[in-house]
């Protein structure tokens, strides 16, 4: 007897989800072969009111970061503080706007049917503790009481500590991941 080679059965083939378009999105269930919730009006229905949230998301994403851009840029000629201050305004201001990217180029991954990924996260938190950090240094630039600078030090301390566990979080993400696709 002589057996063919088909490759998988039809079966295991409609357990794979299509994560192809957004249309698709009800298919892309935990258990995507189970035909009867696939077919479920109300999970079509939630599955569509997803794929609008996320686009109206996307979108106020996208307006709300070229709003502080341009709200950034025009301040920075105009402020009244001295140059190294109004310096580290925006670049605070600068980073709001990537932390906003950064979290639009994630809804946007997911709107293409991509896995949850774990590295967009970090490093908006990275961004966002380096921000918190300058604005700390400009609030000891102001002249303080020394329990004010003490409570300002320790909280850059702080945020020191969270900045290097979150880059040892986003190194082991990186290997954890190159090393999973290298199997």
């Amino acid at each position: 007897m002589s057996e063919s080679v088909e490759g998988p059965p039809a079966a295991d083939k409609a357990d794979a989800p299509d994560q192809s378009s957004p249309s698709k999105l009800a298919e892309t269930l935990v258990d995507s072969g189970d035909a009867q919730r696939a077919d479920n009006p109300a999970l079509r229905l939630l599955s569509r009111i997803e794929w609008v949230l996320l686009y109206g998301t996307a979108l106020v994403l996208l307006l709300v970061g070229a709003v502080v851009l341009v709200l950034t840029v025009a301040e920075a000629f105009r402020g009244n503080l001295a140059v190294p201050d109004r310096l580290i305004l925006v670049i605070e201001d600068l980073l709001l706007v990537l932390i906003i990217m950064e979290i639009f180029v994630t809804v946007l991954a997911s709107l293409r049917g991509a896995r949850f990924m774990l590295e967009p996260f970090l490093l908006v938190a990275v961004i966002a503790v380096v921000r918190h950090i300058l604005s700390l240094v400009v609030r000891l630039s102001v002249v303080q009481t020394e329990a004010e600078v003490r409570t300002r030090l320790v909280e850059l301390v702080v945020d020191a500590g969270v900045v290097v566990a979150l880059v040892a979080a986003l190194v082991v993400n990186r290997w954890s991941t190159r090393r999973h696709t290298d199997d």
